[in-house]
């Protein structure tokens, strides 16, 4: 959805190919509405279409308990023959920071240089991707500065490559929404945003030459931090990523740590950072055959300390054998923390599960998502239950959490609008039923 168009993604145009083609249909997921509301009544229009006419009865439907074609089982509610939980507790924790000096300049000149081009791109006809483009950039840099300095250079060697060819500069790629991109597999995500991170508003050589001279200015000081090894969020990650080993040998259990991030250079990163420090080191990442990644799973159980894994090992990757889990970066689109989650809080787990999410607290990304941790953990003390972060979409239901982050770093609303949004009255008993 961008705005009041809807457009439907090959997925979505799939599954109504499929419900006017058979006679029964079985939907499994995670995530039924994401927290969008019409997201999720178009949603349940693939089952029987028509059966919600209005957002009103979906609503009703929901706070009632009183849906027919919906069956919601929670992980808590489980319990064995002998009525114990077949789930473990899981304790999540967020480990605020602040940027350094040198990379809170870094940052902000970023922004500046960010909003600046995307609302000029906005402005623009048939530009909207390059200004999901420049969203990107804030986006490396939240996962680290060694990816966005790469995310730089792909861009700085694009704008030079133009400078050759300026007719290029005219051509306006096809419009993709940047949220459909995000369900694409994680291979044909990756080459969607290598393409975005080279697109250019610049209309003429000066332009160009004067967006070079930006990125040559921001690729020197996101250098000078990598070389000087300030990066404040990798000092955190050392710090408990030592905490978390301690933490599980207090309780007996396999010294093993999963560490997600989203970008593969930040991934490629941590493992040179990660083997200097004396641990062993596996990986994960979308670009892996199958067979290669069941293969990774079984290495990183029997000889490796620690794992750092892409999104790829969000889904379909058992590791229930390790109990602690470090969230490098945070997905825009928060219900994919459950999915991470899942990976190690899953049957057959024997140890209660801990979770540490790093989050920059001085951007206005992090302030957002700080917000929103701040918030499942209020909810998780009043309930007195884990429960919270099954339900991320009906604690924020009706809160696009994704389009909030954009707007966020786009500058599109005030911080105090956005927290306003996020600070929300939650139906305790509903959320427990």
């Amino acid at each position: 959805r961008y705005g009041d168009k809807l457009s439907r993604t090959e997925r979505y145009k799939l599954g109504e190919v499929i419900s006017k083609t058979t006679d029964h249909l079985l939907f499994l997921t995670a995530t039924p509405h994401k927290g969008d509301p019409e997201n999720y009544r178009l949603f349940l229009d693939l089952l029987v279409p028509g059966f919600f006419a209005t957002q009103e009865l979906i609503d009703e439907s929901l706070k009632n308990r009183d849906n027919p074609l919906f069956i919601r089982r929670m992980k808590e509610d489980l319990k064995d023959f002998e009525g114990k939980p077949i789930f473990t507790n899981r304790y999540p924790k967020t480990i605020k920071f602040r940027l350094s000096e040198k990379e809170k300049k870094l940052y902000n000149e970023l922004s500046k240089y960010v909003i600046s081009q995307y609302n000029r791109a906005l402005q623009m006809d048939k530009r909207r991707n390059v200004a999901f483009a420049l969203l990107i950039l804030q986006r490396r840099m939240a996962s680290s500065t060694y990816a966005l300095l790469r995310s730089l250079e792909r861009r700085k060697e694009r704008l030079e490559d133009l400078l050759k060819g300026p007719e290029l500069i005219k051509e306006v790629p096809t419009y993709i929404d940047i949220e459909e991109v995000d369900d694409y597999e994680e291979e044909g995500r990756w080459e969607q945003e290598k393409k975005w991170e080279t697109l250019s508003i610049a209309e003429n050589r000066e332009e160009l030459e004067k967006e070079i001279a930006t990125l040559n200015e921001l690729i020197a000081e996101a250098k000078e931090i990598l070389d000087e090894e300030q990066e404040v969020k990798l000092t955190e990650l050392k710090k408990a990523v030592e905490g978390g080993f301690k933490k599980i040998r207090e309780m007996q259990g396999n010294e093993k740590i999963l560490i997600f991030t989203e970008s593969r250079d930040t991934m490629e990163y941590l493992l040179k950072r990660i083997k200097s420090w004396g641990y062993s080191v596996n990986y994960i990442h979308g670009g892996m055959r199958l067979e290669e990644r069941v293969e990774a799973e079984k290495v990183f159980q029997h000889e490796k300390q620690i794992m750092v894994a892409t999104e790829a090992a969000g889904e379909g990757i058992n590791l229930q054998f390790c109990h602690l889990m470090i969230n490098y970066d945070i997905p825009w689109n928060p219900n994919r923390l459950e999915q991470r989650m899942g990976r190690i809080h899953r049957y057959g787990q024997q140890k209660d599960v801990y979770v540490f999410n790093l989050v920059a607290e001085d951007t206005r990304e992090g302030q957002v998502l700080a917000k929103i941790f701040d918030k499942l953990e209020e909810i998780r003390k009043a309930m007195g239950s884990d429960k919270v972060f099954d339900v991320i979409g009906d604690v924020f239901y009706g809160k696009n959490l994704y389009q909030l982050i954009l707007d966020a770093v786009a500058s599109a609303k005030s911080m105090d609008e956005i927290i306003k949004e996020l600070d929300i009255r939650v139906d305790e008993k509903y959320i427990k039923k």
